[in-house]
């Protein structure tokens, strides 16, 4: 398939404008989605730290605040009033409204006094944190606070979680006086992480989780609390893409807590995750723009290309107009000159000495052809001519011999056969083309002559042919082939002075020419014919064509010659006596 320069200049301009924009996408994909998610990584790297510093601090300071109440000389003392010290619990919860309750403990295990009286004379010896922090300053994990809940909280549907705090309570000389506990509201996690969040934008989509230490997210999504994460081992890290249980995939930083000073922390691990393809949105937003503007590039290439391609092609069209106008009949064309850029102007520069030298040439070649075509004609016209002597003199010789004669049906034969060959040459000499004979009419032409060389009213000769036009090396053969054939089946087929027709038939069929002498004469006895110089100088001929002859005598006999048309007419003749 052929493809124009306006095509390719369009094909590659634009192609090139494609790749390139693929390629940028690709690369872009690639190189940007990995510095940003390193960089969105890293910032959820520090917000996770950040929430998780805030816990341990928060913790801190309430551990803080709880050994501070107990180094209250009203907790302290062991002559201080209920009311005293619920006075003073009541007013560090007032303070800090995350501590659900708060309450001192005698050291027998009987509660004397709580925030909100709850609880108040109840034996809680029972209870862990009591037990805990009867020795140490003591921080529980979280845990669901069922029935002090609903006290707590009866309006909530939620079951609330709690924190639980104990601290022992000593007088001056280090005897244990009595324990101070609270319970911290495990709301107070969730306003940590809605602290630090809060500087994310909300479309980020980004969500916060707090682990206990074996990996149980214990402030989270509600689907999820409860429920063990596998990574959450791998602590104190960058962020990376992890598979939740979900199926989806989240960028996903964990960062354990360590205590603050003399807090020595719960070993809990705050995780942050962001959809990936929230995460990675900017890069797809970019990559987008890039094919965008690649594609409208691509497409300006394309207009840019087709310009170009216009006038560069001009020159060339201009110039192939110019030959198509000559037209096929041998005239110069008339190039324009052109000089828009310097390869055109080269082009056209040897075109139009190429053509200067083609019309000299070619005016010397037609004063040689007229030259040569006018000797060909004269040797036509002169071979002709010699021929027709021949003939002349042969019948004079005829004439001389006498009646019965042998020698004059041979001379008479031969007679045949120069007039064959010179019809052709007759032929050539009159018409226009002298490499090529109309076969068809020569052998109607022959037909003529042997009619008139035979004059028998009772035999008629007639030639039923088509229009072929082959070379004269192949009509000379085929000519004396068929004067062969019509002189046998003359002298032969009709005996007794019998009535009857000779038909000469030529048909091109393909790629081969058939020529066949049919007579209704009495038929051929000896099949196929065979002896006479006759039949001797045919099946000669017929193999100097490369042909083939085959013969019939169902009805009178008939002799068929199949040439190919493009046969190799040149080679000598070889009769053999």
């Amino acid at each position: 398939m052929k493809i124009g320069l306006r095509a390719m200049l369009i094909a590659c301009l634009g192609g090139v404008g494609l790749a390139f924009t693929a390629g940028t996408a690709a690369v872009l994909q690639v190189e940007a989605g990995n510095r940003l998610q390193r960089m969105i990584g890293e910032q959820l790297h520090l917000y996770a730290g950040q929430v998780a510093d805030k816990l341990d601090r928060g913790m801190f300071e309430r551990y803080r605040d709880l050994l501070v109440v107990t180094s209250l000389e009203t907790i302290r003392a062991t002559d201080a009033s209920r009311d005293s010290r619920r006075a003073v619990l009541q007013k560090l919860q007032d303070s800090y409204p995350d501590y659900a309750w708060i309450g001192f403990i005698q050291p027998t295990g009987l509660l004397e006094a709580a925030t909100g009286r709850v609880y108040e004379g109840m034996d809680v010896s029972a209870r862990d944190w009591w037990k805990q922090g009867f020795d140490r300053p003591y921080v529980g994990d979280v845990h669901d606070a069922v029935v002090l809940g609903k006290i707590l909280y009866a309006n909530r549907l939620e079951i609330p979680r709690f924190v639980d705090l104990a601290a022992p309570v000593r007088d001056e000389r280090g005897t244990l006086t009595g324990v101070v506990a609270a319970h911290l509201s495990w709301d107070w996690a969730s306003e940590v992480e809605r602290s630090v969040l809060g500087q994310i934008s909300q479309d980020a989509e980004v969500e916060a989780m707090i682990l206990s230490a074996d990996g149980t997210v214990i402030l989270g999504p509600k689907p999820l609390v409860g429920k063990p994460l596998a990574f959450a081992s791998a602590r104190d890290r960058n962020a990376g893409v992890e598979s939740w249980p979900d199926g989806r995939r989240f960028l996903t930083s964990v960062v354990p807590t360590k205590g603050y000073r003399d807090y020595p922390g719960l070993g809990w691990s705050v995780v942050l995750r962001q959809p990936v393809d929230q995460a990675m949105a900017p890069v797809a937003e970019l990559r987008n723009r890039v094919i965008a503007w690649g594609i409208g590039a691509s497409l300006l290439a394309v207009l840019v290309g087709h310009v170009l391609a216009t006038w560069l092609s001009a020159p060339l069209r201009a110039m192939s107009r110019a030959v198509e106008a000559a037209g096929a009949d041998g005239a110069m064309p008339d190039l324009p000159q052109t000089g828009r850029y310097t390869e055109a102007a080269t082009l056209s520069g040897a075109l139009h000495t190429y053509v200067s030298d083609l019309q000299e040439a070619d005016r010397r070649l037609r004063g040689t052809v007229a030259e040569k075509t006018v000797l060909l004609r004269e040797v036509h016209h002169r071979v002709k001519n010699n021929l027709q002597v021949i003939y002349g003199l042969m019948m004079v010789e005829m004439r001389r011999l006498p009646k019965g004669d042998l020698s004059r049906g041979r001379i008479e034969a031969l007679a045949g056969r120069v007039t064959s060959m010179g019809r052709l040459h007759e032929q050539l000499y009159t018409s226009g083309d002298l490499t090529n004979v109309d076969f068809g009419t020569h052998l109607r032409q022959l037909c003529d002559a042997l009619q008139e060389l035979h004059p028998n009213e009772a035999i008629a000769i007639q030639a039923d042919t088509d229009d072929v036009a082959c070379s004269i090396e192949l009509a000379t053969p085929l000519g004396l082939i068929a004067n062969e054939l019509v002189v046998n089946a003359l002298k032969h087929a009709f005996p007794e002075e019998g009535n009857g027709t000779v038909t000469v038939r030529l048909r091109k069929m393909g790629d081969r020419l058939t020529m066949t002498v049919a007579d209704d004469g009495i038929g051929c006895p000896d099949m196929p014919p065979m002896g006479g110089t006759g039949m001797t100088l045919v099946d000669a001929l017929v193999r100097q064509v490369g042909g083939t002859i085959s013969f019939d005598g169902r009805q009178g006999c008939a002799t068929t010659i199949s040439v190919p048309f493009n046969a190799d007419a040149n080679r000598p003749v070889a009769v053999h006596a």
